[in-house]
């Protein structure tokens, strides 16, 4: 239960600890109301499982009075080679502490110079102020794509190479129930993540493109692996098309402006269609 106003003495931003966990499922079940207490303890949950990316927060930031917990932002850190990455979700204040507090969290969050952060679902009412702290968008609109409907070769197989350099991501993110897949083309291997899908008014099976090395991969193995997932209709793992950001070539798609905007932080522009450690796959 979050505090009442007339508590407050003072408000202080500090990192989350496990023993946070229960008051910030009930705090992000009254905050996002589409989802429920359960939703948000397994995903708090699977958040706090992974073990801390050297000294950095594990979990997020917290913001406290003498009563309880007012708000929460969620700090997902994975490191890339040499780069580490933060991916922010979840930020909420309770309304009574909206002003001036709740800016602290992201600031806090984004401490680090020099690091990449990113926000991949940033609500309309935050947008603005997001971008008066120095955040920019790269992602401005994302595609339904059909390439079971395209003809072009490649082998696609769960076996993921051991020496993959995405080998860890990979295996990872199909412990936390994405499909993991390589194709092999040309003599190269690409590595590819996603997740299922289904576009509610139809509820028709689709999947989700959580990562890739670069759109392009996904253009020219997406033949390969349209056909794929369409043969494995039947067995529940299949799907008719994918959604990814950005436009795609090379296959019949869909593309609409404006759906699912994307902000960044830090020295170099995200690549589209890497979603790997963010809260696609974490939360939820």
């Amino acid at each position: 239960m979050s505090a009442e106003p007339s508590t407050i003495s003072r408000v202080k931003c500090r990192q989350i600890v496990e023993s946070d966990l229960s008051a910030l499922s009930g705090m992000l079940t009254d905050g996002f109301h589409i989802h429920p207490h359960e939703f948000w303890s397994r995903s708090l949950a699977r958040i706090a499982a992974r073990p801390a990316v050297e000294d950095m927060p594990r979990i997020g930031y917290a913001l406290e009075t003498e009563s309880g917990l007012v708000g929460v932002i969620l700090t997902l850190w994975s490191r890339r080679g040499d780069e580490m990455v933060c991916a922010l979700s979840s930020w909420y204040v309770d309304r009574a502490y909206r002003r001036p507090h709740a800016a602290s969290l992201p600031i806090a969050a984004t401490g680090i110079e020099g690091l990449l952060y990113l926000n991949t679902s940033p609500a309309d009412h935050t947008r603005k102020s997001m971008s008066s702290m120095g955040w920019i968008q790269y992602n401005f609109g994302r595609s339904v794509a059909f390439p079971a409907l395209t003809w072009g070769t490649g082998k696609v197989s769960e076996d993921i190479p051991p020496d993959l350099p995405e080998w860890v991501l990979l295996e990872e993110h199909r412990a936390w129930g994405c499909v993991s897949l390589v194709c092999r083309k040309a003599g190269a291997i690409f590595p590819f993540v996603f997740r299922a899908r289904s576009v509610t008014r139809f509820n028709l099976p689709i999947m989700e493109l959580i990562y890739c090395r670069d759109t392009s991969d996904f253009e020219r193995c997406g033949a390969a692996l349209g056909r794929w997932f369409l043969a494995r209709w039947f067995s529940g793992r299949g799907a008719l098309g994918v959604i990814l950001d950005g436009k795609v070539k090379g296959m019949p798609s869909v593309y609409r402006e404006g759906k699912e905007p994307r902000l960044y932080k830090g020295p170099r522009k995200p690549r589209l269609n890497d979603l790997a450690y963010t809260e696609k796959v974490l939360v939820g």
